[in-house]
């Protein structure tokens, strides 16, 4: 498979314009991503944080949430998904991550957690509400008796609304924190999805239309504000409602960015006071559901509350930290202008989905138009922008090197499909797997033992990087002891090295190596298997270093004959390293089929030398396929290709030398000491290049 440089690029673009949201969002790379930049937030303060990243597009899906150590974000969620632009819903999702950042550095969950239980217990925490208006005297009057009744429904229904109240006062102050401390992406992103969720919200008519409880109609108004700093009254409703919400406005602005908690406890009591003469409908809810064992009322608070969406969150009990010791002194009123232009960015890019047409041009000549979702309009600038051109880039290289390996291994297959395997294999199917995804876990396992045989590789590299270097240079060699140039000025030498010969210049190394490992249970005993995948690692390295075309391959046998095509001459992706590390001891060994098909490989390689390398440990072991027959089948095949030019060698690394010794003959090499293989096999193929290239 010969793949151009123009065909990969041509590849790539192709993957990178079909790549969805969800591809993109929902990848490990975009976790990544968005970990570095929540570890840059949480680490300013010394606290550790990581993201992961899923994709659930159902309309009440959860948006994220933090055990304050991990961030899980719900890159499908409808808020994110409600832009129009693929760099706006990228900001969002930083926003989200900021959020919840802000709880991991400023929310202490547990003295929430005590407030909880208080209010559960019939008692207000952290103190009684003082200072009231006639209205909170009459309702908390009220409330107390129920209170002393221990009645289960008003206090279940007082702690809903309560716990919603406080969610909201603690998203504006860990907000105001996060928006302070890192005014760059995080900002951006936290004010976008304010915005977007407010303009989500339901209008007050339309709550009232829908039979919404009546004190949800006010909390979702409390919710509007606190997010935008305004409310969206466009329908122009004049009523209670909004009278209750101006007299709760000024708790909100008080007690938002104040660093003590228990001052915004104090707050939401007071504002609890005023939405009490709307909570009879809910209280009935409640009461009916103690009945008869439903839980509507909860129901309705997540599809009612906050425009029946779930807002993000956080859970889990920090203990406040270095970050909560920094004193707020966050202006709302500084973030107007930032949200003015994010508002014009929304505004504009609504007005052109409408455009939006299909790019296909009908039969009767009219044409379409079609816009690109990447672009942010109205002179917006976005660093996620720049990082999603990043990454989507990145992806689609995956994607596409992906897809050349996927063609690569059919292709691997079909050319096996043609081989004459021979009467011994008659009957047997030959399956060829190559990974066309290598997972991250082998990278990792790949960096952790590659090291110290990589420093082998490089000494074994040095002995002969020079010869390889002349030789693809060209030049002269002088003080030659024979020749058919003599050099004049060599005359006053005694030693006889008169001659000297030319050699042209050569692009290409004239070697090609195949490796054929054995994968055979057996292979465990003895770490066997852990060192022909070291000696593999070291002569893959060895061979890139040096621009040797390499292959390296294993086989095992169950009902059919498995290959596992490890290193690919034709590979396109750089990541047959890391394929190496799947390398394992697995069943039986059909050595005649795998060598048959290894060469015939080879042969397709235009270099004139040819070197095969055999790692085993002993005879071939496979279904009817041992003994005699099978040791007859092995010198054939080895009498076969070596008469076409493959010198094959095999490297017995357990306790059947003799029968191996039998079989190969002069290509035979007793490897005693297993520490010894990687540097014997590396000497092997410098052999080879110094007996071609120095001849």
């Amino acid at each position: 498979m010969r793949t151009s440089h123009t065909a990969i690029r041509r590849r790539i673009a192709e993957q990178k314009s079909k790549l969805t949201d969800e591809q993109l969002f929902a990848s490990p790379q975009f976790a990544a991503y968005l970990t570095d930049i929540a570890e840059a937030a949480t680490g300013r303060y010394r606290r550790k944080s990581s993201v992961k990243t899923y994709w659930d597009a159902l309309p009440h899906a959860d948006i994220a949430h933090t055990d304050n150590r991990t961030i899980t974000v719900n890159t499908g969620n409808f808020l994110t998904r409600s832009f129009p632009t693929r760099p706006l819903r990228a900001d969002s999702l930083l926003g989200i991550v900021g959020h919840e950042c802000g709880h991991i550095l400023f929310s202490d969950f547990t003295i929430l957690d005590t407030y909880c239980q208080s209010l559960q217990g019939g008692r207000f925490y952290p103190q009684m509400p003082e200072d009231l208006s006639a209205k909170q005297e009459k309702s908390l009057r009220e409330i107390l008796e129920f209170f002393e009744d221990k009645d289960e429904a008003v206090i279940g229904a007082l702690s809903r609304i309560a716990h919603s109240l406080m969610n909201m006062m603690e998203d504006v102050y860990i907000e105001g924190r996060m928006c302070d401390a890192f005014p760059g992406s995080l900002k951006t992103g936290i004010l976008l999805n304010n915005l977007r969720f407010a303009e989500e919200m339901d209008s007050v008519t339309e709550e009232i239309a829908n039979q919404h409880h009546e004190v949800f109609i006010v909390a979702n108004l409390l919710i509007q504000y606190t997010k935008t700093g305004d409310i969206n009254n466009i329908d122009g409703y004049k009523g209670p409602y909004l009278n209750t919400v101006y007299e709760c406005i000024p708790y909100i602005d008080d007690a938002s960015y104040d660093d003590d908690s228990r001052v915004r406890f104090d707050a939401v009591n007071k504002m609890l006071l005023l939405l009490w003469p709307y909570m009879d409908s809910f209280i009935r809810q409640v009461r009916e559901d103690i009945k008869n064992n439903t839980n509507k009322a909860d129901a309705d608070l997540g599809s009612q509350l906050a425009g029946g969406s779930p807002l993000p969150g956080g859970t889990g009990k920090p203990v406040p930290g270095s970050a909560a010791r920094h004193k707020a002194s966050h202006d709302p009123s500084s973030d107007e202008e930032e949200r003015q232009q994010l508002q014009q960015v929304l505004d504009y890019e609504e007005g052109r989905m409408a455009l939006e047409k299909t790019d296909e041009i009908g039969e009767d000549g009219d044409g379409g138009t079609s816009r690109t979702s990447d672009y942010a309009g109205a002179g917006y600038v976005s660093q996620a922008a720049a990082d999603m051109e990043h990454l989507m880039t990145q992806l689609a290289e995956e994607a596409a090197y992906a897809s050349f390996e996927e063609e690569l291994s059919e292709e691997l297959q079909a050319e096996s499909d043609r081989i004459r395997y021979g009467h011994a294999h008659r009957g047997m199917h030959i399956n060829v797997n190559r990974m066309a995804y290598v997972d991250p876990s082998y990278m990792a396992a790949y960096q952790k033992v590659a090291p110290p045989l990589l420093l082998i590789s490089k000494r074994l590299q040095k002995q002969i990087s020079q010869l390889l270097k002349d030789y693809r240079e060209g030049g002269k060699l002088d003080n030659l002891p024979m020749g058919k140039r003599i050099n004049v000025r060599n005359a006053v030498r005694r030693d006889g090295r008169l001659f000297y010969k030319l050699k042209l210049p050569n692009d290409r190394t004239d070697i090609a190596v195949a490796i054929l490992n054995d994968e055979s249970g057996s292979m465990s005993s003895c770490n066997r298997i852990t060192y022909a995948r070291s000696a593999s690692i070291i002569l893959y390295d060895f061979c890139k270093g040096l621009d040797i075309p390499v292959a390296i391959y294993g086989h095992s046998e169950f009902d059919d004959v498995e290959l596992y095509a490890y290193a690919e001459f034709d590979s396109v992706d750089n990541k047959d390293q890391y394929r190496l590390m799947d390398m394992s001891a697995r069943c039986g060994n059909r050595d005649g089929a795998a060598l048959r098909y290894v060469a015939e490989r080879l042969m397709t390689r235009p270099e004139a030398i040819k070197l095969l390398i055999i790692i085993s440990d002993g005879q071939p072991a496979g279904e009817d396929y041992y003994g005699t027959e099978a040791e007859a089948d092995l010198r054939g095949i080895k009498k076969e290709y070596t008469a076409k030019g493959i010198q094959l060698f095999a490297a017995a690394i357990g306790s059947d030398k003799p029968n191996i010794q039998r079989i190969y003959g002069d290509g035979f090499l007793d490897i005693t000491n297993l520490e010894k293989l990687p540097v014997n096999l590396g000497r092997l193929i410098i052999q080879q290049v110094k007996n071609k290239y120095v001849a």
